[in-house]
């Protein structure tokens, strides 16, 4: 200890500060809340010697500040203006960066004049301006410049938003809302944040045009640069075809790729391939084997057979035939291999290409090297135009079929092994999946345009928690109904039986009970018929078992209290034949849920109480954190506000590793009804804003029954009378504003 004190003896110790002025709540012997959280996070960006402040201080602060620019938070939803107290020069503040741009991987040639002309263009307050152009012309990497150049200038942030992959227009605000982490619908969202979105490759969806009018209406600030091969035809549209490069900006590009001296072969060549980027990068690839003359040789006679037709943009002609000799260069196992690895829709990694291609490491270098797979963070992808011919000679082939089916099973066989992990809140899976999403899309679609419903339903099975808890509820619906439409009657139960539990959970929980509830009810009676049954590694008694729990708490939500019982008591039955914890402590919930709808509110705490001792002895901790919440709302309305306090705290020290959105908002509720028995009704506002707000968010609904609905409301109504109807609504929308935050501020109540 002396060696570190004489340490710090040899110099000044520069300290940072952050500074917040708001309302902080006395937890003896320390103040807490959202405000001090806001502070600590305001300090955390500065420097040391570095003094920050919030806009609440500077407004009362009657000194020099100088403006650090708007700066996100970690936790904080809403991007904050920051202020420096005082002289000095620091390097820049430490937090969240305010845009996803992707880093490109080669170096941005010529382009200047475009450059400056697409700037120019939204600088000068154009809202929505489209890059238009064929495949190949660089319009998204012209538009990525763009936008990078414009980060400054939007206080809210730069987004990339990529379609490339995407087919289904339905799912673009989706997309859209995910990659800026919304936590209500994208207009509500946005409001009036300064943003720019970068929208890539929108010609794929190009329908969803009109939902994108629709959005720059309602939010001011909001500036869309698109990439497409069309225009959208939309109000305020500002087109900028995307020209060719200059001949030196092409014979420069084509010398940096294949690192040769500019000649007049090389400006003839890229004369010849119309200077788009992508073909002179193409032609660039094969100078290892072929010298510019020879290649301006071989291409030129091939793109000479194209010559004279009218039917398209001849600048698609010169790209299409590129392609095509690039593709007709290739070795055959390189064409066999360029043609299979189409079928993924959303890149792979080598362990994918080798079993679903029968690739080799060699051939997928050599692929790469030759300009026609590109390779970055550990995955194998295709430009998107490269792709599409990609995908014509799988068609062509005798493969395509097998190959799709492999595809297929490789995917469905992963989402089944994922599935247990998944549903253990696993970080690990949920990243495979996020990257495996457009995969999995395709093996479902593969499925069920061939209708096989087993496969479907597998598919479904591993992939419902995922779709509900990652705020896919619209999608998820959508599948389902496709599968309950196809063949799967007519395959036995058993074969179908984990997908309809799958289909049934989705339809529960987007609003859709009655279908559900017939579902459910045709699962118990095959589990009833076959409970020795294994299907997917789970013995059917078990899943039975939980469709009953499932039932229990769907035949309260009817206000059927005598059935939910049953239901609960059977499951309770299975349960301890089967002898697993964990299976019991599930069947304790679905009772301590019938014990909670007669009011017995000490029974119903002293089952979940018990019911965490199971999910503690099955180390089941996503389960503890549901049982956690539902306790707490017991012990509260017995009257203990201290033990409800206790375990709302262990409660938000969970949820960063169980990100489940709808057990967040039931957490939510239960804080605003003890920051309401409190007799602190802003705070009961806030929080039941921020309920509303992530309830609105994840198109799913909550968890709570008739009863605790009607609980519920009355103590919120209680704190809507003790605040008066417009300090509460104010306060409510404070708290759906702040989202992030109010689910921060469990850890404080």
């Amino acid at each position: 200890m002396s060696e570190t004190m004489a340490g710090l003896e040899q110099g000044p110790i520069r300290i940072r500060v952050g500074i917040h002025t708001g309302s902080p709540e006395l937890d003896p012997p320390k103040y807490v809340g959202i405000d001090v959280h806001t502070a600590a996070r305001i300090m955390s960006a500065g420097h040391g010697g570095q003094v920050v402040v919030s806009p609440s201080t500077a407004k009362l602060v009657d000194l020099e500040l100088t403006e650090l620019g708007e700066h996100r938070l970690k936790d904080i939803a809403e991007a904050v203006s920051l202020y420096q107290l005082g002289e000095g020069s620091f390097p820049p503040l430490k937090t969240i960066a305010n845009t996803n741009l992707p880093t490109p991987a080669s170096s941005f040639l010529g382009r200047e004049t475009e450059l400056q002309d697409v700037v120019a263009r939204i600088e000068a307050g154009r809202r929505l301006v489209t890059l238009t152009g064929p495949g190949g012309t660089g319009k998204t990497r012209l538009a990525l410049e763009a936008a990078a150049s414009l980060v400054p200038a939007y206080k809210a942030g730069v987004f990339w938003v990529g379609f490339a992959s995407l087919r289904d227009p339905a799912l673009v605000t989706e997309t859209i809302m995910q990659t800026l982490g919304a936590k209500d619908g994208l207009a509500e969202h946005i409001q009036e944040r300064e943003l720019l979105l970068l929208l890539g490759n929108l010609e794929q969806v190009i329908e969803a045009a009109p939902e994108l009018s629709a959005l720059l209406g309602v939010c001011p600030n909001l500036t869309l640069l698109v990439t497409s091969r069309e225009l959208l035809r939309i109000h305020g549209e500002v087109e900028y075809a995307v020209p060719p490069l200059a001949e030196p900006e092409a014979v420069s590009l084509f010398c940096e790729r294949a690192q040769k001296e500019p000649s007049a072969e090389i400006a003839e060549l890229c004369a010849r391939l119309d200077n788009l980027p992508l073909t002179v990068e193409l032609a660039a690839a094969r100078t290892k084997a072929l010298s510019p003359a020879q290649i301006l040789e071989r291409i030129s006679q091939r793109l000479d057979l194209l010559k004279g037709g009218r039917d398209a943009d001849p600048r698609q002609k010169t790209l299409r035939a590129t392609i095509e000799w690039s593709y007709e260069l290739l070795t055959h196992p390189e064409q066999q291999l360029f043609a299979r690895l189409s079928v993924f829709a959303g890149g792979c990694t080598l362990e994918a290409a080798e079993e679903v291609c029968d690739a080799d490491l060699d051939t997928l270098q050599s692929l790469v090297e030759k300009s026609l797979l590109r390779y970055t963070a550990e995955r194998y992808w295709m430009l998107e135009t490269i792709r599409g011919l990609a995908l014509e000679k799988l068609a062509e082939s005798d493969a395509d079929e097998e190959v799709g089916a492999r595809h297929m099973a490789r995917h469905t066989r992963l989402a089944v092994e994922l599935a247990p992990s998944l549903r253990a809140y696993s970080a690990e899976t949920i990243e495979i999946l996020r990257k495996e999403q457009s995969n999995m899309r395709a093996a479902l679609e593969f499925a069920l345009q061939r209708d096989d419903a087993a496969v479907a339903g597998d598919l479904i099975h591993g992939l419902w928690f995922y779709w509900l808890t990652a705020g896919f509820g619209g999608e998820a619906l959508g599948w389902v109904r496709r599968y309950l439409a196809s063949s799967r009657k007519q395959l036995p139960p058993l074969q179908t039986f984990q997908g309809d539990l799958g289909a049934a959970e989705i339809l529960r929980f987007t609003g859709n009970s009655s279908a559900a509830m017939e579902l459910k009810r045709e699962l118990v009676a095959t589990g009833r018929a076959h409970p020795d049954a294994v299907v997917h590694g789970y013995v059917t008694a078990r899943s039975t078992a939980a469709t009953l729990s499932d039932l229990a708490y769907m035949e309260l939500e009817a206000g059927r209290l005598p059935e939910a019982r049953a239901c609960g008591e059977e499951a309770m039955a299975l349960r301890r034949e089967l002898g697993r914890p964990g299976g019991i402590a599930h069947a304790l919930l679905a009772l301590a849920a019938v014990a909670y709808a007669e009011r017995d509110f000490l029974r119903a705490r002293e089952l979940y109480v018990e019911a965490i001792g199971g999910f503690v002895a099955a180390e089941s901790y996503g389960d503890i954190f549901g049982a956690r919440i539902a306790m707490a709302e017991c012990e509260l309305l017995l009257g203990r506000l201290d033990e409800t306090a206790a375990l709302l705290r262990e409660v938000v020290q969970m949820l960063p590793e169980f990100p489940d959105q709808t057990l967040e908002v039931d957490a939510l509720r239960v804080a605003a009804m003890l920051a309401s028995a409190q007799g602190d009704a802003k705070r009961c506002a806030q929080l039941s804003g921020a309920a509303d707000c992530k309830l609105s968010e994840s198109g799913l609904t909550s968890l709570f029954g008739p009863l605790q609905e009607e609980i519920y409301r009355t103590y919120i109504q209680r704190a809507r009378s003790d605040l008066g109807d417009i300090a509460f609504d104010a306060a409510h929308e404070q708290g759906a504003q702040a989202v992030d935050e109010s689910v921060l501020a469990l850890a404080y109540p």
